[in-house]
């Protein structure tokens, strides 16, 4: 099995947002929103939590938690029915967008590395491992799963419900 950081996701989401915050309060380089125009932020920020919800919603219905594979060995379940009908990385996505409303919200470029790199990480350092962990316990039902829904950004396919 492949090793994943000893943290989690949601705990990194939440230093992330803290690096955001840090990025715009030591080194500002430029401000590229001033208020009110910053509060676009919120937009992306309540997405983000939206979509946290509706994917650990899904797994509750399913009687699972969302503790990454591994860690949870309640994982006999593969999980494609709400919004994991349009992506397959809700929460990954909706941490990526709280962070960016956050870098949106404060109004200045130098959090936006932050921004940058996060969904990087969690790519090398969560993604790809679970995604090897769900080939090898659903196969090709997983598989197809890839082939319809995206790992990030929603599009106009979906599965049926």
């Amino acid at each position: 099995m492949n090793e994943r950081p000893p943290i989690l996701p949601p705990a990194l989401g939440l230093l992330m947002m803290l690096g955001v915050f840090s990025a715009h309060f030591i080194k500002p380089l430029a401000i590229l929103l001033h208020y009110p125009f910053n509060y676009i932020g919120l937009i992306p920020i309540a997405l983000g939590s939206l979509l946290n919800l509706l994917a650990d919603r899904e797994f509750r219905l399913k009687g699972m938690t969302q503790l990454p594979l591994g860690t949870a060995p309640d994982t006999l379940i593969l999980v494609t029915s709400g919004v994991y009908r349009f992506t397959r990385n809700p929460s990954y996505l909706g941490l990526v967008l709280i962070i960016a409303g956050i870098a949106l919200w404060v109004g200045s470029l130098s959090p936006w590395i932050v921004v940058i790199l996060f969904p990087l990480f969690l790519y090398k350092a969560y993604i790809q491992v679970e995604e090897s962990e769900l080939q090898a316990r659903f196969g090709s039902r997983y598989q197809q799963y890839c082939q319809l829904v995206p790992r990030w950004i929603f599009n106009r396919r979906k599965l049926p419900e």
